[in-house]
């Protein structure tokens, strides 16, 4: 199975997978309806994507207490069964990356869903900071838990 892979060294911040996954979700091209968000620290100088890391013990999915959050047994990724949702938000608040957001008129929960298995955002990345790919190398697997450990940090400053 595939996974998306984010390197945060990599990211230059021009935030294109914004545009592309609010385009491909909503027809509009408005990043505050992506289900990716950009993190910028200024002082620091660096970018780093967030988005849904598809955990194994899924916190959201054990949190939704209407069971709205089921993994596609094709893509691996937490899907939010927007008919089911109650919009109640325990699944924001367990999140250990912050990824799950409100969409602003449904007011149901939403998340990355890797598009069907053909994630746009790392089709339009232009400096490969995301990548979706079966060859997960050792390499890959540092960045990916350099990217975690990132996002967990600017989760815990932010609520300082």
């Amino acid at each position: 199975m595939k996974v998306l892979v984010i390197d945060p060294e990599a990211c230059t911040g021009c935030e294109i997978c914004e545009l592309v996954c609010s385009l491909g979700k909503t027809g509009a091209c408005r990043p505050s309806l992506s289900r990716i968000k950009v993190v910028r620290i200024e002082n620091e100088g660096v970018h780093v994507p967030i988005v849904c890391m598809q955990c194994e013990d899924a916190p959201c999915k054990v949190a939704c207490p209407v069971n709205a959050i089921e993994r596609d047994s094709k893509t691996g990724a937490m899907i939010v069964d927007e008919s089911i949702c109650i919009g109640c938000r325990a699944c924001t608040i367990v999140c250990p990356y912050g990824a799950i957001s409100i969409d602003p008129k449904s007011r149901k929960a939403q998340t990355c869903d890797l598009c069907g298995g053909d994630p746009l955002c790392a089709k339009w990345c232009p400096s490969a900071a995301l990548m979706f790919t079966n060859e997960v190398s050792a390499d890959m697997l540092k960045r990916r838990a350099v990217g975690e450990r990132v996002a967990q940090l600017i989760l815990k400053s932010r609520s300082q």
